[in-house]
């Protein structure tokens, strides 16, 4: 066996020696997963992070216990935070509440305390996943106070449909705040666990390149009629980009309407 072999079987061995865990000095903004209770149409959600962002470093930290009336939820949208270059993005998915309210989901490396963000070490068993359940208002916020653009796609996506991919991503939460897992930067990301979660609830949609290059989802949405294609592809992205609309100082409410005025919305 050659050298370049045993040293292989020993990082093999080493990596499969490392457990995620959920026991560890998190940064503020990742400290809790959402986790949440479902009882008939009553969504019960413990952790829903509200912090407010003046900057990245500055802020006021809140976690909150909220409930919804699945009964009462009639959206989904899509947010797209490009922060490197046009063709990676993260994803965040947002359901909306006929208050006027909206609950997003953010999939997030989670990070310790004084550490950063790396795409290479996302390759590697360096960081545990983390769902962030959180009012519209901070993730946005957070996203425009990173110097993201942002932008937003509604999705053509019936109540039920909707629903069903909610309870599936608390179904998710919970089992990850009973058995931590590890972050992946291909395999295990923001948008590669909607895929898994969408598919989990339809069999209808086709695992596609650009579920990994996820800057250009708005092409593989368009193509296969997820969002408004009355308009042309590139009018839609025009007219997604909603950063200039950022307000964190708005109400919840306020703050999601605002963002969403003259967005086209396809039929379902």
């Amino acid at each position: 066996m050659s050298i370049y072999a045993v040293a292989c079987a020993i990082f093999l061995a080493w990596s499969a020696s490392i457990r995620a865990t959920n026991d560890k000095n998190w940064a503020a903004d990742v400290a809790h997963g959402v986790t949440g209770v479902i009882d008939g149409d009553q969504l019960s959600v413990r952790d829903v992070r509200n912090f407010s962002w003046r900057t990245e470093t500055d802020y006021t930290e809140s976690w909150e216990q909220r409930t919804y009336d699945l009964s009462r939820l009639q959206s989904l949208d899509l947010f797209l935070g490009y922060w490197m270059g046009p063709a990676i993005a993260h994803t965040i998915m947002s359901f909306g509440f006929d208050d006027g309210r909206y609950l997003d989901f953010s999939i997030e490396l989670r990070r310790t305390q004084n550490d950063q963000y790396s795409a290479i070490a996302g390759f590697f068993k360096t960081h545990e996943l983390v769902y962030i359940g959180a009012d519209e208002r901070d993730l946005i916020t957070l996203r425009k106070v990173r110097n993201e653009e942002i932008q937003l796609y509604r999705l053509r996506a019936p109540p039920e449909r909707a629903r069903a991919l909610l309870v599936e991503y608390i179904k998710q939460a919970n089992d990850l705040a009973a058995h931590p897992r590890f972050y992946n930067t291909i395999t295990t990301n923001c948008t590669t666990a909607i895929f898994d979660m969408m598919r989990a609830v339809t069999s209808s949609i086709p695992f596609d390149w650009r579920i990994i290059l996820t800057g250009h989802l708005p092409s593989y949405l368009y193509e296969y009629g997820a969002v408004d294609t009355r308009i042309s592809l590139e009018e839609l992205r025009q007219r997604a980009d909603v950063t200039g609309r950022v307000d964190g100082s708005l109400s919840e409410v306020a703050f999601s309407s605002r963002i969403r005025e003259g967005l086209p919305a396809p039929r379902r």
